[in-house]
């Protein structure tokens, strides 16, 4: 996942996959390996899912934030690899408003 700046305010989220698929359409149906969708959280706290490669994250205090997007199979269980949880983590940085 990369966190890109938005030019107005907030973050535009790039979950980058291989070997998968998101399958909104299946959602809560039968798991598959390589299709579904992701957890979105915030520091730890989860906040929505997600059903595509992008992602608009805005609403962040002023801090540090640390976000996190797992990859997800049709009935919600966090996909695998080698024992791990197939997710990224980053951290960003929320400015304080600046003075007008």
């Amino acid at each position: 996942m990369i966190a890109h700046p938005d030019p107005r305010r907030g973050w535009n989220l790039e979950v980058q996959v291989t070997n998968f698929k998101f399958a909104p359409e299946h959602i809560s149906q039968a798991s598959i390996p390589t299709e579904g969708h992701a957890h979105l959280y915030v520091n730890g706290e989860k906040m929505t899912r997600i059903y595509g490669n992008w992602y608009y994250l805005d609403g962040l205090a002023p801090g540090t934030h640390e976000i996190t997007v797992s990859l997800n199979a049709n009935g919600h269980e966090t996909l695998m690899h080698n024992g791990e949880p197939i997710q990224s983590t980053v951290t960003v940085e929320v400015p304080m408003p600046s003075a007008q």
